[in-house]
């Protein structure tokens, strides 16, 4: 408790997506336009945390979990003391009742605005817990963050090229691709988050428009990237006679949707050389799929809509295309832990490659008999 017979008041830092929730006062006019965490006074018998719920539902109509507390307490006037609860947002939007205004802060934006000087002793540690953010699903490769509307990675010594093909394809026009905005304090890129659906195949696979969607933007793609070049080093290696940089992880963990329309392309740490038709038997590993038995027709019959949709292909060449492209995934990964690849050493402890090579061993078996169904 506060020393002496200090009235306790609690600040609520509410946390959502790497950002805190701060709020403007209008009173008293020596406080006018100051940001503090929004809260209250702990009434006599009341824990400090329902108390602090308390007010977040009075103030800003919205229901919150604390979570924890920041370290310490400061002193606001005399027989006032402060305490700052970390929280997250439960139900409903703020809408400010006895503020002013309400802002989302970033960890980068906690100096945008003017504080109460009793909050700012708080902030060192806030934005450490803002740099944290939110795990997105996935990821096993390298992990990622979402703070606001930016995503946040691990950097390796294939980002330089990443970034500059990023940056190319930017410039070509190509819609659905993150944007670079910089590094930030853990020297991670910051790259704009991308808002969709990611379709969750353990439940369902790409509908037919979705499939056709993901073919004509990989297209696009490459199109794109026919004119890029660039030394590397580069994540992804092991192709003979590459042709153009291609992205060579496009599946449903790296996609997400609008209905039926294409909406993002994330995760392009693997981008590399290698060639179209290499592309497509990855897409196609993935989106038919082909590393699972979904009967010999229904396989033919969504490989045939990849090769009218994307041209110049075959089924039957994106089919014998694919043994080749998931063979170079299954050596390029203990090679690339022998290298010292952590993010690499983090698939093998989930079980790659030995997991994909037990599926390429079944889809070899399986092979004839989709063949057969090709027109």
């Amino acid at each position: 408790m506060p020393a002496g017979s200090d009235v306790l008041v609690m600040g609520a830092a509410i946390i959502r997506d790497g950002r805190v929730l701060v709020a403007r006062r209008t009173a008293p006019d020596a406080l006018a336009g100051g940001w503090e965490f929004p809260g209250g006074k702990v009434e006599p018998g009341e824990q400090p945390e329902a108390a602090v719920v308390r007010e977040i539902r009075e103030e800003l109509g919205c229901e919150i979990t604390v979570t924890g507390q920041l370290a310490g307490e400061q002193p606001i006037k005399d027989g006032y003391t402060l305490r700052v609860a970390t929280a997250t947002l439960d139900e409903g939007e703020p809408v400010p009742h006895e503020h002013d205004a309400v802002r989302w802060l970033g960890p980068e934006e906690l100096d945008d605005v003017r504080w109460l000087e009793p909050d700012l002793p708080f902030l060192a540690e806030l934005r450490e817990l803002l740099l944290d953010g939110r795990r997105l699903d996935g990821g096993n490769v390298g992990g990622a963050v979402r703070i606001g509307h930016t995503v946040r990675r691990q950097q390796g010594r294939w980002s330089p090229a990443v970034h500059a093909y990023l940056a190319h394809l930017e410039a070509r026009g190509l819609p659905y691709v993150p944007r670079v905005l910089g590094e930030d304090a853990r020297g991670r890129e910051v790259l704009t988050y991308l808002s969709g659906r990611v379709v969750d195949v353990d439940a369902d696979q790409l509908d037919e428009a979705q499939l056709v969607s993901l073919v004509d933007w990989t297209r696009a793609l490459h199109a794109a990237a026919l004119d890029f070049t660039h030394p590397g080093p580069w994540r992804f290696f092991g192709v003979e006679e590459p042709e153009l940089v291609a992205h060579n992880d496009l599946a449903p963990y790296n996609i997400c949707f609008h209905q039926d329309r294409l909406v993002g392309v994330f995760d392009w740490d693997l981008a590399g050389p290698s060639t179209r038709l290499l592309e497509l038997a990855f897409l196609a590993w993935n989106c038919v799929p082909l590393y699972r038995d979904i009967g010999a027709a229904p396989a033919a019959e969504r490989l045939e809509l990849i090769a009218k949709t994307y041209g110049d292909f075959t089924a039957g060449e994106i089919l014998a295309a694919v043994p080749v492209r998931i063979q170079i995934m299954l050596d390029g990964i203990p090679a690339a832990v022998a290298a010292g690849d952590a993010g690499m050493a983090r698939l093998m402890d989930v079980g790659e490659p030995a997991r994909s090579a037990e599926f390429l061993a079944d889809l070899r078996t399986r092979i004839p008999s989709i063949d057969k169904e090709l027109t």
